[in-house]
């Protein structure tokens, strides 16, 4: 039940297959899905929920099997802005973001691995990616050099992030950290 007040609603729907009751109370847990292991790891709804409630709305969802889902959120409505400007309204240029470091890029999904290595690149740094664990053990031994940072995803197939972040002692022994 969402609170009487003023709000700005955002609904999201579909006419696609549905959830299931039995998995509704659980789609907004972290790492909750109900794909195949190896197919994904879902839609982020518990990113989507953790970003709904630190600003003080609500999410509703209602969905029916062979029929679609639809989310409503409900954001609070700011009447009034109490300064001119904020920390969000300075956007950053990225040609004075500079860096001079080795990073180790580790993602699955190349929709996100390659904008971000393009990304750091521009903003300086030397980086070296890796699609999986595996292949991020392979590219450091080759690279022969000081790796500085490691950003990986947590979820991938063959060796998750976490279980690479344990092997980093052992096979990147030019990890910094």
């Amino acid at each position: 039940m969402v609170p009487a007040g003023r709000y700005v609603v955002l609904e999201v729907s579909d006419t696609g297959e549905g959830i299931d009751a039995l998995h509704l109370p659980h789609i907004f847990e972290p790492f909750y899905t109900t794909k195949e292991n190896g197919k994904g790891t879902g839609l982020g709804l518990a990113t989507v929920y953790g970003i709904v409630k630190q600003s003080g709305g609500f999410i509703w969802v209602y969905s029916e099997l062979g029929r679609g889902t639809a989310f409503k959120i409900y954001f609070p409505r700011v009447e009034a802005r109490t300064s001119t400007t904020s920390d969000c309204d300075v956007v950053p240029d990225a040609s004075k973001l500079r860096g001079t470091e080795t990073l180790l890029l580790v993602e699955d999904e190349s929709a996100v691995r390659h904008p971000a290595f393009e990304f750091l690149k521009q903003c300086g740094y030397t980086v070296i990616e890796a699609k999986d664990g595996l292949q991020a053990i392979d590219v450091v031994h080759k690279h022969g050099g000081t790796v500085d940072l490691m950003v990986t995803d947590v979820l991938m197939p063959g060796m998750s992030g976490g279980r690479l972040r344990a092997c980093a002692p052992i096979f990147f022994r030019s990890l910094s950290r």
